[in-house]
């Protein structure tokens, strides 16, 4: 017979940002990251780490000179014409030599299942995944927008007027380098100071708290005296 006990349940997971006690603990978030993406961002190998930052940093800074659109179809056009070129230029030699008459990709074409066709059930897998995102997202959007908290539609209306006022100061080439460079930097810096920045964020949570809820309560009691808001009837 099987005894089950207290023990055998799984402890919840414990969130630096659930109390002050567990802000000094060391949750390591970065394990909610794949495997791949946490190699990237948390440098464990500088010199990949380094390549896709340039290479994203390029992408979007020629995105400032030259339309997106046009920037994949000239790629398209000189890749394919230097194919073309290199194809057609062994063809020649190997008729002027007799070395053979096979095209000189053909090994890739043939074996083109290998790295070209996406097979269905990775599809569909990342599909579902992608899928299952836009609900989180599209859910918390619309309790947003649907005022379903005060605190929350507020707190996502600074947000938004935040980037829209950085919007006027920067263009959204910067807007998008900022962001990349604190994709890559944020990471590391956090868990290499991790105690430290826990602490001060529950600091600075509980000192917005009571801003807050002061501004509330002044703001309550001068509507209550314009008369907007009736005020509390006192029982004896």
């Amino acid at each position: 017979m099987e005894v089950h006990t207290e023990d055998s349940a799984p402890a919840p997971r414990e969130r630096s940002s659930d109390s002050p006690k567990a802000a000094t603990s060391h949750v390591d978030h970065s394990s909610y990251m794949s495997p791949r993406l946490r190699s990237i961002l948390l440098w464990e190998r500088p010199a990949i780490s380094a390549a896709h930052l340039g290479v994203s940093l390029t992408i979007v800074l020629l995105c400032r000179w030259v339309s997106l659109l046009n920037l994949v179809s000239g790629l398209f056009v000189v890749g394919t014409l230097a194919s073309f070129v290199y194809v057609n230029g062994i063809l020649m030699i190997n008729r002027a030599t007799n070395k053979g008459t096979g095209r000189p990709l053909e090994k890739y074409y043939l074996n083109r299942s290998g790295f070209v066709n996406i097979e269905s059930e990775t599809l569909h897998r990342r599909v579902d995944y992608v899928t299952d995102g836009m609900n989180v997202v599209l859910t918390e959007l619309a309790k947003i927008v649907l005022i379903e908290d005060n605190h929350k539609s507020l707190k996502y209306i600074g947000i938004s007027y935040t980037i829209w006022t950085l919007r006027t100061w920067f263009s959204t080439t910067t807007l998008l380098s900022m962001v990349l460079v604190s994709l890559f930097a944020a990471p590391r810096l956090y868990l290499d100071h991790q105690e430290l920045i826990d602490t001060q964020v529950v600091k600075g949570r509980q000192i917005a708290q009571d801003q807050w809820t002061a501004a509330y309560s002044k703001a309550e009691l001068f509507a209550q005296d314009k008369g907007i808001l009736k005020k509390p009837v006192k029982t004896e």
